[in-house]
């Protein structure tokens, strides 16, 4: 059960980041999803930085993880709506999606757990 007095939405005994696969799986110029707790997350490696963002377009609920990529802007394959892959938002600002911390242990895909905070 949740306890809303913990920081962050952490669960007792539950690691903050995931391990979500080894991060050769993912080279540069690649994205995919991986379910973490409530989530599906969208995992770019742009030119071997690695960025993670709600996979679900809040348009039409396309997969980001499928769209298509250019600089650090990902187009949803539905209706092509942009998202910036840094801090989940629309050129316009209409939108956003969440952003998530991720990094690589020892050749292992670790992706937080909860978005980060709005800035």
């Amino acid at each position: 059960m949740h306890d809303p007095a913990l920081d962050d939405d952490e669960q007792p005994d539950e690691e903050p980041f995931a391990r979500v696969g080894p991060a050769s799986e993912l080279p540069p110029g690649n994205a995919k999803m991986v379910p973490v707790g409530e989530y599906d997350i969208a995992i770019f490696n742009v030119s071997g930085e690695l960025f993670a963002i709600d996979d679900v377009c809040p348009h039409f609920a396309g997969s980001l993880a499928e769209g298509t990529v250019s600089g650090e802007t990902v187009s949803c394959p539905v209706h092509g709506w942009c998202f910036n892959l840094r801090d989940g938002t629309m050129p316009n600002g209409r939108k956003s999606v969440n952003t998530f911390d991720v990094h690589v242990e020892n050749d292992e895909l670790l992706v937080s757990r909860a978005p980060r905070r709005p800035v």
